[in-house]
């Protein structure tokens, strides 16, 4: 009998699971980067749908907010998947300006809710003097390497992936276009005719909330999708850069001190100035605490009026209401004399 020499014995990758919520539509380049370079393999729950919602809904409690509630249905779908569940603890990423309590809070409520969750976290809080993202990262990097040089090299690379798609978002590429251009290591340059929502000949709407709502096909009932259908042309909140949003709020008195709402009204209060804007879709989660203030900010501030559409989101929304809704939100637009908005 011929010799058989052994297989090799592979060492299977870590496999690390990334819920497809809350800052996954802010932050998952980077992730998705580091995590790999240190040799893990990234797991991303399912996309949102009936099963993950409900999920979410049977080990919630009824005063936490819709995105709390679908983050803990996406964590628990990636319990068994994988052997770390990646879920910082992002407190702030801008100067002065915080992220509500029960998002800070995120990790510990899945804990809570979720049994068997194998957590690993990070803290994320721009406004400690005494830490930084590379040394918070490097702390939870050591599970997966030993090596500094290996970890540094990860977060130059992940932090590359994360400036490119950003610039690709701020150019006016919604979510799912930014990431597979960052990925092929296309420039927004590189776009020729530029970002789909910019094509078309319908009116521009401006579709303004937390990137986490209207980025999500299912929670908001796949509203960019159903605007493009109508001929619209879309351009999100997400466009607006740190910077935008600081300019549109030095020439308020204050702010919300809240880094969502902050964005949400900035949004606002720019696109009620272009002339090319022919609405504003707001979409808020029911029951949200910081989105509570935000609207009378918006009341109080806008400069000009325009067609605004509030979309207010839970788990027993239904399409049809949204559908009637929209049509008579186009009809508003349709109405307003040539050149105005």
């Amino acid at each position: 009998m011929p010799f058989m020499a052994p297989a090799p014995v592979t060492e299977r990758k870590t496999r690390l699971g990334i819920p497809r919520a809350l800052f996954y539509y802010a932050y998952f380049p980077f992730w998705e980067v580091f995590f790999s370079e240190l040799g893990a393999e990234v797991v991303v729950s399912g996309r949102t749908n009936k099963k993950i919602l409900q999920e979410g809904l049977s080990v919630s409690t009824g005063e936490l907010c819709l995105p709390i509630k679908l983050l803990n249905g996406h964590v628990a779908d990636l319990v068994g998947r994988c052997d770390f569940v990646f879920l910082p603890y992002i407190i702030s990423t801008q100067k002065g300006s915080y992220y509500c309590p029960k998002l800070i809070a995120s990790p510990d409520i899945a804990k809570a809710v979720v049994p068997g969750l194998p957590l690993m976290s990070a803290d994320v809080d721009i406004d400690n003097f005494f830490t930084s993202l590379f040394a918070t990262l490097r702390e939870v990097a050591s599970k997966l390497s030993t090596n500094p040089v290996r970890i540094y090299a990860a977060f130059r690379k992940a932090l590359e992936r994360q400036e490119l798609f950003e610039c690709h978002i701020h150019a006016g590429a919604l979510f799912e276009e930014a990431l597979a251009a960052a990925r092929q290591g296309r420039s927004p340059a590189d776009d020729a005719r530029g970002p789909a929502g910019r094509e078309g000949e319908g009116p521009l709407v401006a579709v303004v909330g937390h990137t986490y709502l209207f980025n999500d096909p299912y929670i908001s009932f796949d509203l960019l999708h159903r605007l493009r259908e109508r001929g619209a042309r879309v351009v999100t909140s997400d466009s607006l850069s740190a910077a935008q949003v600081g300019e549109e709020f030095s020439a308020l008195e204050k702010g919300t001190h809240w880094s969502l709402g902050n964005r949400v009204v900035a949004s606002v209060i720019r696109f009620s100035r272009r002339r090319d804007v022919g609405g504003i879709v707001y979409v808020t989660p029911f029951g949200c605490s910081s989105d509570s203030l935000v609207k009378e900010y918006i009341d109080a501030n806008l400069p000009e009026r325009k067609p605004l559409l509030v979309l207010t989101v839970d788990e027993h929304s239904g399409d049809a209401g949204v559908v009637t809704r929209l049509e008579a939100f186009f009809d508003m637009i349709a109405r307003l004399p040539a050149g105005a908005g």
